[in-house]
């Protein structure tokens, strides 16, 4: 059974009433001789309720988690953006739900969702360790793009981050140290 953009947005309704902050429906047309619409629900919720509403999308479909995100404007929180694919095995009948919220940087812990999807691991791996949001119930928490020996509390994707020269110069010495090792220089 599949459902529309607008009949998924109502169902997430229903489940977070005021927890949605604000919401719109995108939809795009495909196609030359066939036209396809293509709809996507957009949902701005309360940080607090991101456990909820992605047990919502789960409730209306097994999703496919397209991915999880993260953006720092410099300001006092981060843009969290997750975004999932309901209904993929229809193939003109996916809805894509995107859920985004503002995580205060006074309160980086979200909850792991990778008791429901173990794929979301390596997403949130990647935006603990480049954004620094740590997600309680994660089990697995080594670095996966930055070296093991790479500075605590210094993240790349932060634009409030101070010393981004000791990061690039901690990258730059690693690479020169690698090359010494294997004679290149």
């Amino acid at each position: 059974m599949t459902m529309t953009a607008q009949e998924v947005l109502e169902r997430l309704q229903e489940v977070l009433g005021e927890a949605i902050l604000s919401h719109e429906i995108r939809e795009y047309t495909m196609g030359v001789k066939r036209k396809r619409t293509y709809g996507e629900v957009w949902l701005t919720i309360r940080p607090e309720a991101l456990r909820k509403a992605v047990e919502a999308v789960f409730g209306i479909d097994y999703p496919h988690l397209h991915f999880i995100t993260g953006n720092d404007e410099g300001g006092e929180v981060i843009t969290v953006v997750y975004s999932f694919g309901l209904f993929y095995a229809n193939p003109w009948g996916e809805v894509s739900v995107v859920i985004k919220f503002d995580l205060p940087k006074s309160n980086l812990v979200l909850p792991t969702i990778t008791d429901l999807m173990i794929g979301a691991e390596t997403n949130e791996r990647e935006i603990r360790e480049m954004l620094g949001i740590e997600f309680e119930g994660l089990k697995n928490k080594r670095h996966l793009f930055l070296p093991d020996d790479w500075p605590e509390g210094k993240y790349p994707w932060r634009r409030d981050e101070y010393g981004v020269e000791d990061m690039v110069k901690h990258t730059h010495r690693s690479v020169n140290e690698i090359r010494k090792e294997r004679g290149e220089q």
